[in-house]
């Protein structure tokens, strides 16, 4: 059996050029949302956004609404040109984000590129008995807390979904991870040396990373900053120093 790569993918700001449910509530809760809501402060983030999207669609916008807003979110540049790099070299692709199933799938085929990628970890999204869109977080409140030690939300730890999904489709050759936030972090600390961990400059996590050597120090494997995919694009194409992706 050929032992493939994997490439794990943060979603907002590491796929796509913005905040998805920033996007979202902003569009239709314009001021309420012009900063971030007080109520973000003391609630736990996927039970706003889903309490927002119930105060949506009680105000007369439909689910269809939703997803013409979501269809015109861009992609980061050279994303496309990435996914179908990997696709090329036979690469797995996970998405592993706080975002949510609708909100990614919506995305990613009016960007026609659902079909570049394997798998989805994130907040499940469904219908309830009213029609209405909602979010579930990943981890439930009534579940036992994951007690990660690392930067993770209450809802979902990226480290564990990792690790899960490497013990069910692994073993990989060589994992290549990309994201933004501190919640990559977690994840980033399963990376060995040999392989690649991209975080994009100006965000949470590269602020970190540069500026608190005992976070930076944790890490096993180098860190490359981006601004687009082209970087990532470019050292993927090397054989020379990635021969396995």
């Amino acid at each position: 059996m050929t032992v493939q790569d994997l490439a794990v993918f943060d979603f907002d700001w590491s796929l796509i050029e913005a905040d998805s449910d920033a996007t979202v509530c902003k569009h239709f809760c314009p001021n309420k949302w012009a900063s971030l809501p007080p109520s973000a402060q003391r609630m736990q983030w996927t039970d706003l956004i889903d309490q927002t999207l119930c105060e949506i669609q009680d105000g007369g916008s439909s689910i269809d609404d939703i997803e013409k807003v979501l269809q015109r979110v861009p992609m980061v540049p050279s994303a496309l040109e990435l996914l179908e790099s990997l696709r090329a070299s036979n690469t797995r692709v996970l998405i592993l984000s706080d975002a949510n199933t609708f909100f990614i799938d919506v995305i990613l085929r009016a960007h026609g590129v659902r079909d570049l990628v394997s798998d989805i970890i994130t907040n499940p999204a469904y219908t309830d008995d009213q029609g209405r869109l909602r979010i579930n977080r990943r981890i439930l409140s009534t579940e036992a807390p994951h007690n990660c030690p690392n930067t993770c939300t209450v809802n979902i730890c990226k480290g564990q979904e990792l690790d899960r999904y490497i013990a069910t489709h692994g073993p990989f050759r060589r994992i290549m991870y990309v994201g933004d936030g501190m919640n990559d972090y977690c994840p980033g600390l399963r990376l060995k040396h040999t392989d690649l961990y991209f975080v994009r400059n100006g965000k949470q996590l590269a602020r970190a990373l540069t500026t608190k050597p005992e976070v930076a120090g944790r890490l096993l494997v180098q860190v490359t900053y981006w601004k687009d995919h082209a970087v990532i694009v470019e050292t993927v194409a090397k054989p020379a120093a990635v021969p396995s992706l």
